[in-house]
């Protein structure tokens, strides 16, 4: 067989051209799939069979034109055609090629539509019913793109970060109103901005404002309880928690994998003294993200408020030196106090004064630590520095509480009545830790101190008796 006649002889039956053009024809067509399809959730099956059948198909093809031509005059056969057909037929099987493959895009992106309608007709919805259909996610795509750039800014630590997750949310609602998901991480935004970098009620209303608005959309979203329990666990409501408890109980009645609903209800806990309950919230929320420090910090709290100091140290040992270093390290450095271990827990402090030199937190606990050393007037230069700072602090309850430990081991016990008492009225009416902690024995003699246990044991007792608590 002459091998240049062979050649020839394909170049006269256009079977290189037509080879050529549905090779383009079908990388083009793939590209197109391979994006469209993801869009309308087209399952990863389709573009395989896609893929499959062209490269089938390319064989066939090749017989088929060496055979055949499309020509202006019809389909005719290769031995028929003259040159003037020849040259045009590499365009018309473009053109064939793409009038066969259209309809068969048409019919595997329609099902998609075709099952939404089926579905609808199913659960005899409206049109008008099927708009207000509350829904986690979008089908606007520029409003998922705001939505995804939100979560990846939501996901940092800084408080520019957090601004720019909260405009990205807001761009995203503003090209989808409807958009439940984007509402709820809006509120996550806001409160977060709120709890960790510019403690304002002004972001506590629009967390709850937004997940009110996530609610509405749908129901069955879990996340904006969690967001609403913090709205009324919180200063400006005076830290409600039964009020914010019952919202978190209704987090865990829609879902109950979310770890932080379990952190937030342990938090609560251990402010008021229900010790054991808080520690089985806090495990529960670690086994669900064992990444969850703040969870992991609340049981080394635990643990410190019960006296179990050597167990506290170890759940603090198991916290990255990064992760809020201020309360946590605060914690532990009190931890080591109660050990007696002073010279590692004035190394921690000292160690953490150096980047937070204001920290209400490291303060007030370095002023404990030089009050038991009967250091005056180093102590109260803590404790001023301490309360300098602490108007802004959401917790700002935990201070005043050292502050009142501080006092009493300065033997100041009308000073110290009055931050127990106002850390009591602020969030923290632990009666466990009042009536336990060694620092305070000064005050047993105390009628002022008396009263005030006898009030903080009665809400406690009353806090057990509560089923939701």
């Amino acid at each position: 067989m002459d091998f240049k006649k062979v050649v020839k002889e394909l170049k006269r039956r256009n079977v290189f051209k037509t080879a050529l053009a549905y090779l383009a024809v079908a990388w083009i067509l793939l590209q197109v799939f391979s994006i469209l399809l993801p869009m309308v959730d087209s399952p990863k099956w389709v573009l395989k069979t896609i893929t499959v059948s062209m490269f089938i198909g390319f064989p066939f093809w090749l017989l088929f034109s060496w055979a055949f031509q499309i020509t202006s005059d019809g389909l005719k056969k290769n031995e028929s055609i003259n040159s003037d057909d020849s040259k045009s037929a590499g365009l018309i099987y473009g053109l064939f090629f793409l009038i066969v493959i259209t309809p068969i895009a048409i019919l595997i992106l329609n099902p998609v539509k075709s099952k939404t309608k089926e579905e609808d007709l199913k659960t005899n919805k409206t049109a008008k019913d099927s708009i207000n259909e509350p829904k986690n996610f979008t089908t606007n795509m520029i409003a998922l793109d705001f939505y995804k750039r939100g979560e990846f800014y939501h996901k940092k630590q800084s408080l520019a970060d957090i601004n720019l997750a909260i405009e990205n949310y807001q761009k995203a609602i503003k090209h989808d109103s409807l958009f439940a998901m984007a509402y709820n991480n809006l509120g996550s935004a806001y409160m977060r901005k709120n709890l960790s970098f510019d403690p304002n009620t002004k972001w506590e209303e629009e967390a709850y404002a937004a997940a009110g608005k996530a609610l509405q959309l749908d129901p069955d979203l879990a996340n904006p309880h969690i967001i609403q329990g913090q709205f009324y666990w919180s200063p400006s409501h005076n830290f409600a928690h039964e009020e914010a408890l019952r919202e978190f109980n209704k987090a865990i009645a829609k879902d109950s994998t979310i770890s932080q609903t379990y952190e937030q209800i342990a938090l609560i806990q251990l402010h008021i003294g229900l010790f054991d309950k808080a520690n089985k919230n806090a495990q529960k929320s670690i086994s669900l993200d064992p990444g969850n420090y703040r969870a992991r910090r609340f049981i080394g709290e635990i643990f410190l408020f019960q006296g179990n100091y050597e167990d506290a140290l170890n759940e603090f040992n198991k916290i990255p030196k990064s992760f809020a270093p201020e309360p946590t390290h605060a914690f532990k450095a009190l931890t080591y106090f109660y050990l007696n271990q002073h010279d590692k827990a004035i190394e921690l402090l000292k160690e953490n004064l150096i980047d937070y030199p204001n920290s209400p937190h490291i303060n007030s606990v370095y002023a404990i630590i030089l009050s038991s050393k009967g250091e005056k007037n180093e102590a109260l230069q803590k404790m001023a520095l301490a309360q300098e700072n602490t108007n802004d602090y959401i917790h700002a309850h935990h201070i005043y509480y050292y502050l009142g430990v501080a006092s009493a081991l300065l033997g100041e016990k009308k000073e110290s009545l009055n931050w127990l008492e106002k850390a009591a009225n602020k969030g923290f009416p632990n009666y466990p830790l009042y009536n336990s902690d060694p620092n305070l024995k000064s005050l047993k003699d105390s009628e002022g101190f008396t009263v005030l246990l006898s009030k903080l044991k009665e809400d406690w007792e009353k806090y057990k008796a509560l089923e939701s608590l």
